[in-house]
This record gives structure tokens, C-alpha cells and sequence, in this order.
């Protein structure tokens, strides 16, 4: 894990397959986005996770950091010992937002999300507006997961994606880990692996600037080509030169057959 210091921008490659990016960016002067990788040995198989600490929230750094970690955590030696996957995200969430209620005397808050990939499916949890993607080599990019917001719950009624995330409020996210959290149930999708292609975890940092899969497929094969850490790397340089306005983490994982 990364210290105070180092968090102004880092990169973790556990794997040559999945890699993470965290910085800064231009207008904060700490990073409450934080990120935790882990590969099973020689495997195909990783759990990650991407936390973004409310900015309002004093401490948001460190709840960002302890519930990305904690996850991690949880769901290795949950799924470890057979434990079903549905449990282990519920109760490793669960774990994530103690962690943080813990921490520090005036807890903080943050969001998180989750991924743990298998030899034949992704499951992603999250609980908050930091987002998971697929991008298929068959051009197909698909958001897997459901941000808890007002500008989501005006979609769910109908608004269109731009009108919707452009309207008041419509970064206010309706459930979070921490303080005066009151519903960190993860909301979880199943996603079978049938082809080749990518899964990227972010938080709005980066999705801010390319929110619908069309936008976001844009911008990541934009960026270049290269492996998980040049397109990790490669994707907060762009959301920097985009104006940078947020902290911004992305980690990539390349799935294969």
C-alpha cells in the first residue's frame, strides 16, 4: 500500500495482466481515491478494488485506502474457504465499512467497488458511483455496474445518461461506506467471461470525462495500445489533459480465454 507521500501518483503491477494507476490530479492537493490489486499465484485470477473518499468527509484518504484493502481481503479468504461469492461480497463490504467506521476517531466515508475475476466469470460489487467496465475485443463495451446517485436514479425514470448526469446534484451519491452510512448492501452483477477483451475499474475521476460505454470505449482505445499498466497509466494522463479535476484511479485487468 501506498503511504501518504506516494499517493500524489502511483502504479501497482501485480501481474503482468492487471495493473493500477492513482493520481492526484490538477485541482486537489491530496488523493482520496485509492486502489488494492492481488493475483492467485500463477493463476488467471485477481480480486481488485477502487475506493473514492467523499471529498466533504475529513479523512476520506484513509477510508478510501482501508476499505479498498479490506475487500481485498475479505473476499481472498472468503472464496478461499468455499464460502459463496454472493456472501463473500456482502460480508467483505460489510467488513470494508467497519473497517472504516473504526479507523479514525470522526470517521469518513468513501465508495468502493469491486471485482473478483475467476477462469470463467467476472462478479463486480459496488456501493457508491466509482464504476466497472468491459470493453470486448469485439468492440462491444458494456457497463457492468449501477451507480448509487441522483443522476442514476433520474435515468432509472427515464432522463437520458447526458441530461441526467449534467442536471443538479447529479454527483450526490445515495449510499456509501462510513459515515452515517445506512445501506452498504452491494449491488452485484455476474458476468460470464466468452471472449477476450478488457475489464477496467474507475473511479469518476476518469468516467466524469467519458461516461456512457461508447464514450469510455472511445477514450480507452484512444489512448493507444499496451499492456495494463501503459493503458492504466495512458488513461489518467488523458483525464488529465481533459482538465483533471478529480482524483483519478483506473486499474485494467486483460481477460483471455
Amino acid at each position: 500500500m501506498p503511504s501518504r507521500s506516494e499517493r500524489s501518483h502511483y502504479v501497482r503491477v501485480p501481474a503482468p495482466w492487471v495493473a493500477g494507476c492513482s493520481d492526484t490530479g490538477l485541482r486537489h492537493s491530496t488523493n482520496q481515491d485509492a486502489l488494492c490489486l492481488a493475483v492467485r499465484g500463477d493463476s488467471h485470477e485477481a480480486v481488485v478494488a477502487v475506493a473514492d473518499g467523499v471529498t466533504t468527509a475529513f479523512g476520506s484518504e484513509v477510508a478510501s485506502l482501508i476499505a479498498a484493502e479490506t475487500l481485498v481481503e475479505q473476499l481472498i479468504r472468503r472464496t478461499g474457504s468455499g464460502e459463496a461469492i454472493d456472501s463473500a461480497f456482502t460480508q467483505g463490504f460489510a467488513a470494508a465499512n467497519d473497517a472504516v467506521l473504526n479507523a479514525q476517531d470522526m470517521p469518513a466515508a468513501c465508495t468502493l467497488i469491486g471485482a473478483q475475476i475467476a477462469h470463467d466469470v467476472i462478479v463486480v460489487g459496488n456501493v457508491g458511483d466509482s464504476r466497472a467496465y468491459w470493453l470486448g475485443d469485439d468492440g462491444t463495451v458494456s457497463l457492468l455496474s449501477t451507480d448509487d446517485s441522483m443522476a442514476q436514479a433520474r435515468i432509472m425514470l427515464g432522463m437520458s445518461r447526458d441530461d441526467a448526469e449534467a442536471s443538479a446534484q447529479a454527483h450526490a451519491i445515495t449510499k456509501w461506506l462510513g459515515r452515517m452510512a445506512t445501506d452498504v448492501q452491494p449491488t452485484l452483477v455476474s458476468m460470464p467471461i466468452t471472449g477476450n477483451g478488457w475489464l477496467m475499474l474507475c473511479s469518476d475521476g476518469l468516467w466524469n470525462y467519458a461516461s456512457s460505454p461508447e464514450a469510455m470505449g472511445q477514450a480507452f482505445y484512444g489512448v493507444g495500445g499496451g499492456g495494463p499498466q501503459q493503458l492504466s497509466e495512458a488513461l489518467v494522463s488523458w483525464a488529465l489533459d481533459q482538465g483533471g479535476k478529480d482524483n483519478v484511479t483506473v486499474v485494467v485487468a486483460r481477460i483471455e480465454r
